[in-house]
């Protein structure tokens, strides 16, 4: 604290030093003239004042796009796959793992990549992901087997699959505490909308007639092909755009570069403000509290291995289990199911089409429509080869998303200090809408309940907040890409028993995994509430 002077025209000097120093939340020395030394605060401090402006509100989109990039990369195939059933000659467990290969992919590089984020930076994981992703989903529209496409398609998801968590850990670490919460959740608005973009792409590019046959490849370029060569452009694309914004400041600082951090936090304020960059109030960065600078020295499995056990150690251990089982229900549910909705849903739309369905619930209407080629087991190819997708499907797919898009917008603006009481809300609609879908025997209204019950994939948003708040800026990383790591795993598990289960005990299924979501509210009961998170 400056010692004061004897002069009364300083007072008022002093006194407004003082205040903007309790501002910053820390007392700075005085150099042996009484003059205060420059403003220091910690990064999260540094970010209230560079407010929410022109910077992250780009950022936000970009974030947003590049995770819905990923996600056309990961669930897009569902429409690939379905529309690809003749030419590649698949038989249902060979749909059944096509559709789900990108998940496995996501496995793969998980870990992977949280290393990669947490050691050389945010920015430079998405770019290079995304790129390189984008090469590997541009040559699957080519492959002549399903087989080189599953190979294709587990490398390009397995580099996009970084976007999972980099995308929300630079966006979250480039906000206020204040405003994190909500940009995170509109962030998600895009992941929900995933499937939605490409059905948005598959209702023009489906219904087209080209066939051109390419000799050396031994191949007809028809035009599932061309919607699998359409849906890697976004990767590319945000790939560019993430050139126009910075690394994470908090990365920087916890790397010891606080110098460059300081210049990305005055950009930013530049950015937002309209003021010079020199007129940030903080002038100098100090290391947050429960962050410890991380050594760069050392193997990359040591390396790796430091990232990754303090996450199963006290004072973490607790909340890394809650947060794992809770990750791998609601990924197991959200992202299993939905592989399979343009299958139950064009299913559904044959049979009401038809003019059938009278008194049946939805297990009855998938029974009945699929018939002998669904019971025939899975090693024997489709008798009867259609790969016609519906309209009606493919519209079904953009309501599911628009619907799940605008419940996340108002999740997002609303449960900010009530993320626990809504996911709660989230996954015990979803538990009952499975339950609903069995005793309702009506088709229309089977429909209904499944997009309810679809809709559990809301919390993934809640749940990638909790990643943030709960973990320290070193560990951020890893910790989100193990949870996708667990829930791709569980994810992959989901699409091949639902394929399997469903054929042998519809109704059961459904039940199985209403009793999974009501266990998942039991569990969100024990996580910390949001005024524990916030201190």
């Amino acid at each position: 604290m400056p010692r004061p002077s004897n002069a009364p025209r300083k007072v008022r000097r002093q006194v407004t030093d003082t205040t903007m120093q309790i501002k910053l939340g820390k007392s700075h020395d005085a150099d042996r003239e009484g003059k205060p030394s420059p403003s220091s605060a910690t990064v999260d401090e540094a970010l209230t004042f560079t407010g929410f402006g022109k910077y992250n509100f780009g950022l936000l989109l970009v974030c947003s796009w590049t995770l819905q990039a990923m996600g056309m990369d990961l669930f897009g195939t569902s429409f690939v796959v379905a529309a690809a059933v003749c030419d590649l000659e698949l038989t249902m467990q060979q749909r059944a793992l096509l559709t789900a290969m990108p998940l496995v992919g996501v496995v793969t590089g998980a870990q992977l990549w949280g290393y990669v984020a947490d050691t050389k930076g945010r920015r430079l994981t998405l770019m290079l992901s995304m790129s390189v992703g984008f090469v590997f989903a541009a040559l699957s529209s080519f492959a002549p087997d399903w087989r080189s496409m599953a190979v294709l398609k587990l490398i390009s998801s397995t580099f996009t699959s970084a976007t999972n968590s980099a995308a929300y850990t630079l966006l979250g670490e480039s906000c206020s505490e204040r405003t994190r919460g909500r940009a995170m959740l509109l962030c998600t608005c895009a992941l929900m909308c995933s499937q939605a973009a490409a059905a948005v792409f598959a209702y023009p590019i489906l219904p087209l007639g080209f066939s051109y046959h390419i000799d050396f490849l031994g191949i007809e370029y028809r035009p599932w092909r061309l919607l699998a060569l359409v849906m890697a452009l976004p990767c590319l694309a945000t790939a560019a755009l993430l050139r126009l914004f910075h690394e994470s400041p908090k990365f920087l600082a916890s790397r010891g570069r606080y110098e460059e951090a300081l210049q990305v936090l005055k950009s930013i304020y530049a950015c937002n403000s309209g003021d010079l960059a020199d007129n940030l109030p903080v002038q100098k960065l100090i290391p947050e509290k429960g962050n410890q600078q991380v050594d760069e020295q050392g193997s990359f499995l040591r390396s790796l291995w430091q990232q990754t056990v303090p996450l199963f150690q006290a004072p973490l251990l607790r909340d890394t289990i809650k947060l794992f089982y809770l990750v791998a229900v609601i990924y197991m549910t959200g992202s299993g199911f939905i592989l399979w909705l343009p299958y139950i849903m064009n299913n559904l739309f044959v049979v009401l089409e038809s003019g059938g369905g009278d008194g049946m619930n939805l297990c009855s209407v998938l029974s009945y429509s699929t018939g002998d080629s669904f019971v025939n087991g899975n090693d024997t190819t489709i008798p009867t080869c259609d790969d016609t997708i519906q309209d009606t499907t493919l519209l079904s797919a953009m309501a599911y998303g628009a619907i799940a898009s605008s419940i996340n917008l108002v999740l997002s603006l609303t449960c900010g200090s009530r993320k626990r009481l809504a996911m709660m809300g989230i996954l015990g609609v979803s538990g009952l809408a499975a339950v609903f879908l069995n005793l309702v025997h009506t088709p229309i209204a089977g429909g209904v309940f499944f997009f309810v019950f679809l809709l559990c994939a809301l919390a993934m948003g809640i749940l990638s907040v909790y990643f943030v708040e709960l973990y320290p800026t070193s560990l951020r990383g890893m910790a989100s890409c193990l949870s996708v790591m667990l829930g791709r795993s569980s994810a992959f598990v989901g699409v091949n028993a639902i394929g399997a289960l469903i054929s042998i005990n519809c109704e059961a299924t459904f039940y199985v995994w209403a009793i999974l979501l009501f266990s998942a509210v039991a569990v969100t009961w024990f996580l910390p509430n949001d005024r524990a998170v916030k201190k």
